[in-house]
């Protein structure tokens, strides 16, 4: 876990927390998600780069990498915010930002990588009943993110377009 007022770099499988002040970013996802969840009460952020929806494979013993899986991702960066034992998360703001499909051969079936890790995280926010507040997912083009407290701002960057701030899902 990253945990700084600075500039964070999230990698691949990792989770990143500021708190009051501070930016997340995951640079180059392509079928990976970003996770975002912002505590509007407690003025905590939390970022996971996503790498698989899950479940775990038994012969994968990595737990350095809380976020490698979707299914364990969210219950980590649950607990990482501060909301592991909430049954209400009306103070919980969440982004999906990745999945994209960047290579033609992968765009159905157990390839679809990005897809099925959107799915994954969709199905799991509403069982939670999670509001999903941004939200920009599939396509073609890899992109970046970027998170940034105290303004709540959430930046996204393709190479065709630059970066743009998202605005929230009315």
């Amino acid at each position: 876990m990253k945990n700084s007022k600075s500039p964070s770099s999230i990698g691949i499988g990792e989770i990143g927390v500021i708190k009051e002040e501070g930016t997340l970013t995951i640079y180059g996802l392509g079928s990976c998600v970003g996770l975002i969840f912002y505590d509007t009460r407690t003025k905590t952020a939390g970022i996971a780069h996503i790498l698989l929806p899950g479940p775990r494979l038994p012969q994968d013993f990595t737990n350095e990498l809380p976020a490698k899986y979707g299914d364990e991702a969210i219950k980590a960066l649950l607990k990482m915010v501060g909301m592991e034992n909430s049954k209400d998360f009306f103070s919980l703001k969440a982004g999906i930002i990745g999945g994209a499909t960047i290579f033609s051969a992968a765009e159905d079936g157990p390839t679809a990588i990005g897809k099925r890790n959107v799915e994954e995280i969709r199905k799991q926010l509403e069982h939670l009943k999670i509001k999903v507040v941004w939200n920009e997912t599939g396509g073609s083009a890899g992109r970046s993110v970027s998170f940034s407290l105290p303004s709540a701002e959430l930046k996204i960057r393709t190479l065709s377009e630059g970066w743009k701030i998202v605005s929230e899902i009315k």
